[in-house]
């Protein structure tokens, strides 16, 4: 076998493998949220797939899945003030009622939604003019931070493409490698330093 045989080989070994369910678990998770604050069920819509399978970095086996729901802009007054903690508990209520034998955890930054061979952490967002997320801290009383996770996604595509689809092939490969050795690194890390 060549090189080029290799690392395609390699490459075949790490694609996720189970993308139907993944994208099933999403699209029910969104819609249930929709449901609950805002009246459709849509299972697209209002919702952002994020973390390294939104970047098209992840490997067979991922574990831990982001996503992000974008809350109707009406819904801030309701939550601005020390709401922080309410809003995720309102999201995890939402999604138990359609998974009730599924494990639900409010965490202090999402809703966990643990599956059994995967897990989903939901993250109620409000969007901003700039295309930023205000997101909930519900430590020491509440707080809102700010992610930015389209220019993350953006940026790897852009230089993904700009190396002929070389930085998501290696983000996937030092993924790999960091699974298989242990090495406590996550895995923005690992896309950022690619």
């Amino acid at each position: 076998m060549s090189e080029a045989e290799n690392f395609r080989k390699l490459l075949d070994n790490l694609a996720i493998d189970n993308g139907t369910v993944i994208s099933d678990r999403y699209g029910e998770i969104t819609s249930v949220l929709n449901k609950e604050f805002r009246s459709t069920d849509s299972s697209t819509a209002n919702s952002l797939q994020v973390g390294s399978y939104g970047r098209k970095t992840a490997i067979k086996g991922v574990s831990d899945l982001d996503m992000l729901y974008l809350m109707p802009s009406t819904a801030w007054d309701t939550y601005v003030s020390g709401g922080q903690y309410r809003l995720l508990r309102a999201a995890a209520d939402a999604i138990g009622a359609r998974y009730s034998t599924t494990t639900i955890k409010v965490d202090r930054l999402v809703v966990r939604v643990l599956y059994t061979n995967f897990h989903v952490e939901v993250q109620p967002v409000f969007e901003q003019a700039d295309g930023s997320f205000f997101f909930p801290d519900s430590y020491d009383g509440g707080s809102w931070r700010v992610t930015k996770p389209r220019a993350e996604i953006k940026t790897v595509s852009d230089v993904d493409l700009a190396k002929n689809g070389n930085l998501r092939r290696l983000c996937k490969m030092a993924r790999a490698w960091k699974n298989r050795h242990g090495v406590p690194m996550g895995g923005l890390l690992i896309d950022t330093l690619a």
